[in-house]
């Protein structure tokens, strides 16, 4: 176990139970967890990894309940409820927000509303909302400017004339895979800078990745190719531009003046590094619903505070062309559920696997958009219906191809149960 909390920090987040203690996975080996490793893991990742304490501040922001919801739905031949669908899927939290009320609220397995649960990628969606920010406050002048002006190291390299808004849509066309079961591919020794202790191992990678001469050139916004590394480089200019490290930027911008009710942390390359902001956050189950609903709400603050440019999330929500191309509509680190004639196949719209399953279109589906983190964690977001989803999941597989399809036909049934 890697506890790199100073006393003040530990004692700011929630204590590791006895019991989940004796049954810490290692850090390093995080992507041959199993199902009950990931349990224990992934309401402890301060703990696993160099960690940033992110505080909360008064007044806490209401989240009343509503009218309590329950679901019964056929999928796949099998009849559901919101219990059976947890229990088959793996689901170990559910929160449903309608109009700022709560009208589900679900734990199973050990964890509570004080349980700090890994985003996992859901952090990409956290570090573009930062970034908007940053624009906002002047900080980066533009979604436009080459990454190198902000990160000057990647000049003379793939990466010197990509622009931040290409980095922030993945279609830098730097040469990136990523898949969590081939240990050849490039996200392994990405993550290894989580475990190595090592200031500025987030950079180095960035910079010998993309100064591989693969024998080919993609240029710049012509192809979708998925890249946590395009989003820890989102997290280095938002570092650069702002001064400060991510953890600090949304306690100052956010987490402190939303009312979030919990401290936060984010997991770090080093106590004096750099965040890891492709994944890596821990919050409540609550507090991602908050932050669900600061999206809904545009950005605002309960004071009335403007937080995101005008047109940000607008922007953030349009998907790029070469995504659409890819059918999977994405736009600044969000997942769409569709966009005009197409269905995502990433997002639960249609189920890759079974292409003779119809489509699941969600009342509101057109306006539906996710964070989504591997191992099926999830923030949905419906302006349409005003409707904030947030799921908690030990997958077995990081990215099964049905699983997202089966929380869309849940997410359907839910938005149907509100009506």
């Amino acid at each position: 176990m890697t506890q790199n909390l100073n006393d003040a920090g530990a004692a700011a987040l929630p204590p590791v139970s006895e019991a989940d203690r004796q049954n810490l996975p290692r850090g390093a080996d995080q992507f041959m967890w199993t199902a009950e490793q990931k349990l224990v893991a992934h309401r402890n990742m301060h703990v696993l990894f160099p960690s940033q304490v992110i505080r909360a501040g008064a007044p806490v922001y209401p989240l009343p309940q509503g009218t309590q919801i329950d679901v019964d739905y056929k999928h796949r031949g099998v009849r559901y409820n919101i219990d059976s669908y947890m229990a088959a899927n793996d689901a170990t939290g559910l929160l449903v927000l309608k109009n700022g009320e709560r009208v589900v609220e679900r734990y199973t397995r050990g964890n509570t509303e004080h349980t700090l649960w890994a985003s996992r990628s859901m952090g990409k969606s956290i570090t573009s909302t930062l970034v908007g920010m940053a624009v906002k406050d002047g900080f980066i002048k533009s979604v436009d400017d080459p990454v190198s002006r902000y990160v000057p190291e990647l000049t003379g390299t793939l990466y010197e004339h990509v622009t931040l808004r290409q980095c922030l849509q993945m279609v830098s066309g730097v040469p990136y895979t990523e898949d969590y079961l081939d240990p050849t591919s490039d996200v392994f020794p990405l993550q290894a800078c989580t475990v190595g202790n090592q200031a500025g191992c987030f950079l180095q990678f960035l910079v010998n990745l993309a100064s591989r001469d693969n024998g080919f050139i993609t240029p710049p916004g012509s192809v979708f190719n998925y890249s946590s590394a395009d989003s820890v480089l989102n997290g280095l200019v938002l570092e650069r531009a702002t001064g400060v490290v991510p953890p600090a930027y949304i306690e100052e911008k956010l987490w402190r003046h939303f009312g979030m009710e919990s401290n936060s942390y984010w997991n770090m390359e080093a106590e004096d590094g750099s965040a890891f902001t492709a994944s890596g956050y821990g919050a409540t189950l609550r507090d991602y619903g908050r932050f669900g609903l600061f999206i809904l709400n545009g950005g605002v603050l309960p004071d009335g505070t403007q937080t995101l440019p005008d047109t940000w999330l607008a922007d953030a929500v349009s998907p790029s062309e070469a995504s659409l191309q890819a059918s999977q509509p994405y736009g600044f680190q969000w997942w769409l559920h569709e966009y005009g004639n197409v269905l995502s196949t990433k997002a639960g719209a249609v189920d890759p696997s079974s292409p003779e399953l119809p489509p699941i279109r969600p009342r509101g589906s057109e306006t539906m958009f996710y964070a989504l983190g591997s191992s099926g964690q999830t923030i949905a977001i419906n302006p349409a219906e005003n409707v904030v989803i947030v799921k908690w999941a030990v997958w077995e597989k990081p990215t099964p191809d049905r699983g997202r399809y089966d929380d869309a036909a849940l997410f359907a049934a839910i938005i149907d149960a509100l009506h």
